[in-house]
C-alpha cells in the first residue's frame, strides 16, 4: 500500500484563499457536496481546500471560480497567484519529521505575522530563548526523554531559525512574562542567568513586561497564548495546550484574547520596572 500523502501545513495565504473560496461558495448557494459533484472530486477534498489542508490545482480552482460566478480573467489570475504563493515551501518543512503538525502551523503563521502579543507562564517564549535554554526545554519536558541528541539539536536549530525575523526587524514582539519564569532554573542556574542576561538587552523591536507573582487574579490564568497580527489578514490566536498549539480564528474569540492581553499588559509593571525585576532575578542566580 503506498504511503499516505502528508497534509500540507496551513499558511496565512492558504487560509486567505480557503476563506475566500468558502465565502464565494456560500454566496453562490452551493454546498461542498454540490461543488464536488460539479468538478469531479470528493466533498472532503473541497473541504480540505477551504481549510488550507491541501493545495488546489489551476484546473480545479478555475472550475470552482466559474461555478461561483468569478469569470473575469484578471480575478481568476489573482486567485491563482494566491494559490501558488500558498503552495510555497517554508523552511520549517525541513523539520516535519520532528516538529508536531500543530507547531508547524504555528511557525507557518508566525513566519508571515507582522506583530505578536504573547503571554508566557510555563517557559519563556521561544522567540526570546537562548540556545542553552531552548535545549534545556526540549530535553527536560516529558517528551524529551525519548529524543535523541540529534533530534534535540534539530529542534533547537528550528527554534533559533524562528528568531531571525526578530533579529532582522521584520517582526515586532510584545511579551508579558509571569515573574515565576525568572526564577525557574530550567537547565540550571547558569543557563537561567544567561537567559536573563538576554532578556535585559532584547532587540529594539521587542517589548518585555513582567507580571508580578503577587498578582493573584489576572487574565492569563487559563494558560499561555499568542495573538498574531498580519498585514491584510485577520488576527489569529494560538493557545498552548497539552497536545500542542491550538489555533483560534473566530472573530469573537480573537477579540476576547486580544482584550485579555490588553488587561495583562495593563496589570504588568512597566518596561523599566520589569527590567529591574529581571536584573534582581539575574543577580540571584550568582
Amino acid at each position: 500500500m503506498p504511503p499516505k500523502p502528508q497534509r500540507r501545513t496551513p499558511t496565512v495565504r492558504g487560509r486567505q484563499l480557503g476563506i475566500e473560496l468558502k465565502r464565494l461558495r456560500v454566496a453562490a448557494g452551493m454546498t461542498a457536496d454540490q461543488v464536488a459533484d460539479e468538478i469531479g472530486c470528493s466533498q472532503g477534498k473541497v473541504s480540505r481546500i477551504e481549510l488550507a489542508q491541501t493545495g488546489v490545482s489551476k484546473g480545479d480552482l478555475f472550475l470552482m471560480l466559474a461555478l461561483y460566478g468569478v469569470t473575469k480573467q484578471e480575478q481568476q489570475d489573482q486567485f491563482w497567484r494566491l494559490a501558488r504563493e500558498a503552495r510555497g515551501r517554508g523552511w520549517w518543512e525541513d523539520y516535519r519529521d520532528i516538529i508536531a503538525s500543530s507547531l508547524s502551523t504555528y511557525i507557518a503563521f508566525e513566519a508571515e505575522a507582522s506583530e505578536l502579543h504573547t503571554w508566557s507562564w510555563g517557559t519563556i517564549n521561544g522567540l526570546l530563548q537562548t540556545e542553552a535554554y531552548a535545549r534545556a526545554t526540549f530535553t527536560g519536558e516529558p517528551a524529551g526523554r525519548n529524543r535523541t541528541s540529534n533530534e534535540v539539536s534539530k529542534l533547537v536549530e528550528a527554534r533559533l531559525s524562528r528568531q531571525q525575523r526578530l533579529a532582522d526587524g521584520a517582526l515586532k514582539l510584545w511579551a508579558v512574562l509571569d515573574e515565576s519564569l525568572l526564577r525557574r532554573p530550567i537547565g540550571g542556574h547558569a543557563v537561567l542567568r544567561d537567559q536573563l542576561d538576554y532578556l535585559l538587552a532584547p532587540p529594539a523591536n521587542v517589548t518585555i513586561q513582567v507580571l508580578e507573582q503577587q498578582t493573584i487574579w489576572h487574565a492569563g490564568l487559563n494558560g499561555a497564548f499568542t495573538v498574531m497580527d498580519f498585514p491584510g489578514h485577520p488576527s489569529v490566536v494560538f493557545v498552548e495546550t497539552l497536545t500542542g498549539d491550538l489555533d483560534v480564528e473566530g472573530e469573537d474569540d480573537v477579540a476576547r484574547f486580544t482584550l485579555a492581553f490588553d488587561y495583562l499588559r495593563a496589570e504588568a509593571v512597566g518596561v523599566q520596572a520589569s527590567r529591574d525585576i529581571i536584573a534582581r532575578a539575574r543577580d540571584e542566580c550568582e
